[in-house]
């Protein structure tokens, strides 16, 4: 069923921590981006903080409470943080250039 069915739950922690942060993430930036761009700035900021304190206390917890491979883990952390950051940058990166034309329109108006 699996391509890797000894390391099930590996991957699915290593999956689920940046899913779940990158779902709150999207959350607050696009509340933050109905508003302006102040706040969406701050969000961000706000938000990387949030998420390093986030994966070093989830981490933590894991390896200290469950008895797994670390290897999977990693690999799949790293794969999905990696991907899913890649997204966000891309999304953000859209919602400035909106603030930009937007910009540009009213100065030259």
């Amino acid at each position: 069923m699996f391509l890797f069915q000894t390391y099930v739950i590996e991957l699915f922690f290593g999956w689920l921590l940046p899913a779940l942060a990158g779902i709150v993430t999207m959350y607050f930036i696009f509340s933050a981006y109905q508003k302006d761009s102040i706040t969406l700035t701050k969000t961000l900021a706000k938000g990387f903080a949030i998420k390093m304190i986030y994966y070093g206390v989830s981490i933590l917890i894991l390896f200290k409470h469950y008895s797994f491979q670390p290897i999977p883990f990693i690999c799949s952390f790293s794969g999905f943080f990696i991907g899913l950051h890649v997204f966000e940058a891309v999304i953000i990166k859209r919602i400035s250039e909106t603030y930009i034309t937007t910009q540009s329109k009213e100065i030259m108006e």
